[in-house]
Parts: C-alpha cells; structure tokens; sequence
C-alpha cells in the first residue's frame, strides 16, 4: 500500500519537476545568450561590424572571432545550451589546415549570417537566389549602420539539429537556415518546449515559437538586415512550417 502511494506520488509530481527542469535549462540558455550578445555589441563597438559567419585565412568561424570578448571560451561545454545534444553533446572545433581542407566544428548556436535567401533548384544544382541579406558570410562583413532594425534581426539562436540517414546521431549547424534542413533528415524537437531562444542585433534574447520562427510570412523581415521580407527569395516548397 505505501509502495502504491509513493509510485502515485512520483507520477504526480514527475511532470511538475520536468517543467521545472526544462525552465531551468532555457534560463541558463538566455543567459548565454546574453553573453553572447554582450561580445558581439564589444566586437561592433571596436571593429563596426558583425562578425562574418566564417573568415579567413586563417578560418575563423563567428565564435572565434567572439572569444577575446567573453569570459568564457565557446569550446567549453558550459559556453553552449544544456539542451544541446548534436555530436553526442560533445562540442568539437578543428580548424582546416593551412593548405586548406576537412575540419570539425559543431556548436548549440547557430548565426543568421545569410538571411532569408531563398534557393532555386535547377538540374542537378541546388543554387542560392538573391542576395545575403544576413549579418554576414565568409569574408563578407556588414557594416554597423547597414542592420536597419538591430531589435527585430535574428543574430543568434538555438542550432536545429539534423540526423541524417548514415548519421550515427544529430549533427548540429553553425549558420541559421529558415528552411526544410535536409529532405531525408529527421529534425529534432525545438529545445525550448515550443520554441527557439533567440538572440537579436541590439543584444536582447527572447524565445520565438517555431511555428512563426520558421515561417517566412510571419518573421521573414526578422532574418534580414533591411528589415523587409523580400518573398521573392521565399522557397515555399522547403518552408519547415506550411501554415
């Protein structure tokens, strides 16, 4: 009978404490997040622009160029989201060599340095259409005064995590993408309940729900820098969210 009690107990209060622990965890998530944030506005402040997502030589992806700035280095496990769970959680950099080639890099957080770019699928090519409209790519930087609306522009957020066919497991993103992550993945679960933590331009987090983060008729202008929605570079047949 005390067994019975206790079992009914555990299952009551079970669900209680994993709403706890998941409010918990996008806590903790934020505030990376707002660290982040804090490096990027001194990187702004100092250099007058964003980060590329990736630069070089040497390669330095956006995070790197971030470090002097935080406290924290962003190969330590504690600088990610506790959600993470691409690459078995394990967060792994390895620059290219100098020649050029392979390198590893997976993170929890993913940057909008293309925008909302669409694509336009010809045979046997997968091409971008249109500009990057993102905080940049590559060795393409944007310019302080060239981000319109700092407030509303995604900047970093919570990486989607894909599993592919032949994958072991999830791998993770470095770049935000709004669309479909691959046609034979599966997708994991938003970490954050409905939704994505964000981070925005002018330094502040907030959590987005998926169904309008990924939706380019409700957030298409949030991914640019010109702060328009430009459907013209909407793929409609990848959209993640159809409604």
């Amino acid at each position: 009978m005390v067994i019975a009690i206790i079992a009914i107990l555990a299952a009551l209060l079970f669900p209680t404490l994993s709403r706890a622990r998941r409010a918990a965890q996008s806590t903790t998530c934020k505030n990376h997040l707002h660290q982040i944030g804090l490096s990027m506005q001194m990187y702004v402040s100092d250099n007058r622009i964003y980060p590329g997502e990736g630069g070089g030589p040497p390669f330095k992806p956006w995070p790197e160029q971030l470090a002097a700035y935080n406290p924290l280095n962003w190969t330590n496990h504690a600088w990610h989201c506790p959600t993470y769970i691409a690459e078995g959680g394990i967060v792994e950099w390895q620059p290219p060599p100098p020649e050029g080639g392979r390198f590893k890099l997976s993170s929890s957080y993913a940057y909008n340095g293309l925008g909302m770019s669409g694509y336009a699928t010809l045979p046997g090519a997968h091409l971008v259409k249109g500009p990057s409209l993102g905080l940049g790519r590559l060795n393409l930087k944007v310019a302080e005064n060239r981000v319109l609306a700092p407030s509303e522009m995604y900047a970093v957020a919570d990486t989607r995590p894909v599993q592919y066919e032949n994958s072991k497991g999830f791998l993770g993103a470095v770049e935000m993408k709004p669309w479909q992550l691959l046609p034979f993945g599966t997708e994991a679960q938003p970490p954050h309940g409905e939704g994505y933590n964000l981070l925005f331009a002018d330094g502040h987090v907030g959590l987005v729900k998926r169904r309008d983060y990924l939706y380019p008729p409700r957030t298409a202008q949030n991914w640019n820098r010109d702060h328009q929605p430009h459907p013209e570079l909407w793929s409609a047949s990848e959209w993640v969210i159809q409604n």
